[in-house]
């Protein structure tokens, strides 16, 4: 409630105004320049883990689950490969799952 009474009564003052679009021109728009190319040109590699769901019985192939975490900026490609080659079949994928981060 307070917050709002001054929200109002800065726009209703020209002088504060002025001095506040003054302020994007002077430091708002060159400051985030600079951040944002500190932000975007970076990038971290992926935090990977393999695990084994379930164990191979007899005939049957283990299944093997692949998290990948940490990373940025948030698409990266995750591939299977047997020998050197991407495996495209008996291969399921999830797309990324929220963490709130």
């Amino acid at each position: 409630e307070e917050g709002v009474k001054y929200a109002e009564n800065f726009n209703k003052d020209p002088a504060f105004l002025q001095q506040a679009k003054a302020a994007v021109d002077t430091f708002c728009r060159h400051n985030a320049q600079n951040h944002d190319s500190c932000v975007r040109d970076k990038a971290v590699k992926p935090e990977v883990t393999l695990s084994s769901v379930k164990q191979a019985e007899g005939n049957h192939p283990a299944v093997l689950m692949c998290s990948a975490y940490e990373f940025y900026p948030e698409k990266i490609k995750v591939s299977w490969l047997r020998d050197g080659k991407v495996v495209t079949t008996d291969v399921t994928s999830t797309m990324e799952m929220a963490d709130g981060d």
